[in-house]
C-alpha cells in the first residue's frame, strides 16, 4: 500500500517500516548481538563483511551499525534516532556514512578516489563510514586497490561492505574482514511483521493471503512488503488470498491438497477431488502453471521431510504443518520420491511444451499413471467422467 506523505508523494511499506534500530531487525539475532556487544565494549573491527540473500536487512543493519557509532549521544548499540547525526544518516544525507553501490562503480578509477578521501579525517563526526554494496561487483583492479587501505585503513574509517555472492570476493579481501552470515527469514517471522505492519496501517489482512505472500518472498522481507505493497492495491485496500493468488499466480493450499487427495486415493466418482474437478478448478484459477509445479515441488518436498521429523520445532516447511500431518501416513515416502522426480521433470519439460496448462495436466496424469491407487481412480470416474470447460 502506498503511503501518502506531504506534498503528493508516497512512501513503500518497505521504505515507510525499515528497522531503525537493532531490535527492530526481523531475525539474525546471531548477528546483531555480536555487533551490539562489539558496540558497546568499544571493541568495533574496521571492516565488516554481510552476507545473505536479497532483502533480508544487510543494508539496514550497516546503516544502524552507522547510526550506532556516529550518534550524538554517545556510542551505543541504542543509538537515540533524533540527533542530527541519526536523522541525517537515515534520510541518506550525512556527509561522513558514504553508502556506495559498487554494482554501478566497477571501474578501478572509481575506487581509487574513493581511497584518496579516506586521508581526510571526518567533517564532524567521529568516524567517516564507507558501506559499499554488492562489493563483489568490483573488478580484480578495484579489489586490488581496496586491499591495502582494507588491511590498514585510518584510525577513524570503517568499511562495512555487503554482497550476495560472497564466493565472488577475493580470499584476500574476505581475510581482512569481521564476516556475518544473514539468513533467510521463516514463515513465522515474515507472517508475523506482515500482520504487525497491517494492524498499523488499518488493512484487512486475510491469514491465506499473507501465508501466500510470505511463502513467495522465499525468505526476504523486502520482496514480501513489495509484494503487500501490490496485493493491498489490486485489492483496494485489503489484502485477500483470491487477490493474491491471482497476482502471483499461484492457485493456493486448497488445490494441492486436491492433489494430494487424488495420489492418496481416496477421490470417488463425486468427489470435488476428482481427476476432472480438478482440473476445472485449476483453469478457472487460471494461475501461472509455471508457479503451480513449482509449488507441487516444494509440496513433495516439504511431506518427504516431514516424514522424517514429525512435528519438529523447526521452521522447515512452507506448507502448513497440519496439511502435511494428514498426508504423512497416507502417501508412501518411496512414492513421494517418485513423484518428487515426476514434478522436476515436469518442470524441466515445461519449456517445450505447447502451454502452460498442457505441461501441467500432463505431469499430473503422469503423477496418476504411477499412483499405486490408479485402479481405483479410473474404477471410479470411468462411469462419470467429470465435464471440463
Amino acid at each position: 500500500m502506498a503511503i501518502e506523505l506531504g506534498g503528493g508523494e508516497y512512501l513503500a511499506l518497505a521504505r515507510k517500516y525499515r528497522p531503525q534500530t537493532f531490535d527492530d531487525v526481523v531475525g539474525q539475532q546471531h548477528v546483531l548481538q555480536a555487533l551490539k556487544h562489539s558496540i558497546d565494549s568499544g571493541r568495533t573491527h574496521h571492516a565488516y563483511l554481510l552476507t545473505g540473500t536479497r532483502g533480508i536487512g544487510k543494508t539496514t543493519i550497516a546503516r544502524i551499525f552507522a547510526k550506532a557509532l556516529e550518534c550524538e549521544q554517545g556510542v551505543k548499540s541504542t543509538p537515540c534516532g533524533t540527533c542530527d547525526a541519526c536523522v541525517a544518516i537515515t534520510n541518506g544525507n550525512f556527509p561522513d556514512v558514504i553508502e556506495i553501490d559498487a554494482a554501478s562503480q566497477t571501474k578501478v578509477d572509481d575506487t581509487r578516489q574513493m581511497l584518496e578521501n579516506t586521508q581526510y579525517p571526518p567533517i564532524n563526526a567521529r568516524y567517516k563510514i564507507y558501506i559499499i554494496d554488492e562489493v563483489h561487483m568490483l573488478t580484480t583492479n578495484s579489489f586490488n586497490a581496496l586491499l591495502k587501505t582494507l588491511e590498514e585503513p585510518p584510525a577513524y574509517v570503517k568499511f562495512i561492505l555487503a554482497t550476495t555472492d560472497p564466493h565472488k570476493i577475493p580470499t584476500t579481501v574476505l581475510s581482512r574482514c569481521l564476516q556475518f552470515q544473514l539468513r533467510a527469514l521463516n514463515l513465522d517471522e515474515i507472517t508475523e511483521r506482515i500482520n504487525t505492519i497491517c494492524e498499523k496501517e488499518g488493512v484487512e489482512a486475510e491469514h491465506e493471503a499473507v501465508l501466500a505472500i510470505a511463502r513467495a518472498a522465499r525468505g526476504s522481507m523486502r520482496d514480501a512488503l513489495s509484494l503487500c505493497d501490490q496485493a493491498i492495491a489490486l485489492g483496494h485496500g485489503k489484502l485477500e488470498s483470491d487477490t493474491v493468488y491471482s497476482m502471483l499466480g499461484t492457485v493456493g493450499d486448497v488445490l494441492i491438497t486436491d492433489i494430494f487427495e487424488l495420489l492418496a486415493g481416496s477421490n470417488s466418482s463425486g468427489s470435488t477431488a476428482g481427476f476432472g474437478a480438478v482440473l476445472e478448478k485449476v483453469r478457472q484459477k487460471a494461475p501461472n502453471y509455471k508457479s503451480l509445479l513449482d509449488e507441487l515441488v516444494i509440496a513433495f518436498h516439504d511431506l518427504a521431510l516431514f516424514q522424517m521429523l514429525g512435528g519438529t520445532h523447526l521452521e522447515l516447511f512452507s506448507f502448513n504443518t497440519s496439511m502435511l500431518e494428514s498426508y504423512k501416513d497416507r502417501i508412501k515416502p518411496e512414492q513421494i520420491q517418485l513423484y518428487y522426480q515426476i514434478v522436476l521433470e515436469g518442470v524441466q519439460e515445461y519449456q517445450y511444451a505447447a502451454d502452460g496448462r498442457s505441461a501441467f495436466e500432463m505431469t499430473l496424469l503422469r503423477l496418476l499413471a504411477f499412483t499405486p491407487e490408479k485402479k481405483k481412480f479410473l474404477e471410479a470416474n470411468a462411469t462419470a467422467p467429470a465435464q471440463i470447460s
